[in-house]
């Protein structure tokens, strides 16, 4: 008999109405009781009662130091979690808890459990699923889709299958690959990380405002395969990128594309970026990039940059 976990943190999945709109009123314990089965043991915890718009990354570390001082006494585990950031968080345990050997699932809903026509009930069961299967890792459960925790994306803010893979195919549960390491926490997190999206006219000022205010690392979100304007331009960002290099701040180019990621060296501007040190995101998208960046910079010492992403 399987023994899962199931952490509550919140979300429209355990909200109820009140004056102000939706507010997470519902249980760990109500969660449970949706999911109705007989077949395993589900122990729960109200860990949180938030809107995910309120999450931060001192949850992040929190939902992370609770999976991996008890991962061994279950055999998976089931976060319900609003859907706002719910990306976000499962790109941040998904590097957090690397080479877990068992499920850790987020899930939540877009309108709240036992409303009529509620897809809360689904993807609890969905999760469910996930949590008692041979999967090992972090994936999120929601429209009838398992995805990968560091590439998934809501890309609908109402419909009922909001998110989808960036870059990979979606979880078969029938072929699960085990770790390939040990487990190990990664719950150190350096918070001085921005993510600016590259706007027609934006000034490179911009960047070295940030270098200024102390941030350790930018997401640049360029255009395209992730570039940014050159010599070329009125104003060149690459000086600032030269700035950045001199004051150990880690630029990573992204793109504002859905699909296709980045690649930086494609493009003279790429290339001559990357020749300053500036790293390409990738196909990963920029939930993933953004808890991604936070762990190195938190694993690299201060006056230096990161090297590389992988």
């Amino acid at each position: 008999m399987k023994k899962i976990l199931l952490l509550a943190t919140g979300g429209t999945i355990a909200a109820r109405e009140t004056e102000y709109g939706l507010r997470p009123a519902f249980t760990a314990e109500d969660m449970r009781a949706a999911i109705g089965t007989t077949g395993s043991t589900i122990e729960v915890v109200d860990l949180l009662s938030l809107d995910s718009t309120n999450i931060t990354p001192s949850h992040w570390q929190m939902i992370a130091r609770k999976v991996a001082v008890c991962h061994t006494d279950y055999d998976g585990f089931i976060i319900t979690h609003g859907t706002d950031t719910m990306a976000y968080t499962a790109a941040a345990l998904y590097y957090m808890l690397e080479h877990i050997d068992r499920p850790v699932v987020l899930t939540g809903s877009q309108r709240p459990l036992g409303r009529d026509g509620s897809d809360a009930e689904g993807n609890l069961r969905l999760a469910y699923e996930a949590a008692c299967s041979g999967f090992a890792g972090v994936c999120l459960a929601f429209g009838g889709r398992l995805i990968h925790g560091n590439t998934a994306k809501k890309i609908h803010s109402l419909a009922d299958d909001a998110f989808r893979s960036i870059g990979l195919t979606e979880i078969d549960l029938t072929a699960p690959v085990a770790p390939t390491a040990p487990f190990r926490l990664h719950d150190a997190l350096d918070t001085r990380v921005a993510v600016i999206r590259l706007y027609p006219g934006m000034k490179p000022i911009t960047i070295d405002a940030h270098i200024a205010s102390g941030y350790r690392g930018i997401i640049l979100e360029g255009y395209g395969l992730g570039s940014v304007p050159g010599d070329d331009a009125e104003e060149s960002f690459l000086p600032s990128l030269d700035r950045a290099k001199t004051r150990a701040c880690t630029i990573v180019l992204t793109t504002q594309c859905i699909e296709g990621g980045a690649d930086i060296t494609h493009y003279e501007v790429g290339v001559r970026a990357a020749e300053l040190g500036a790293l390409s995101g990738g196909t990963l998208p920029i939930e993933a990039l953004y808890a991604r960046l936070m762990i190195l910079l938190a694993e690299t010492p201060e006056g230096e940059t990161v090297k590389a992403l992988c």
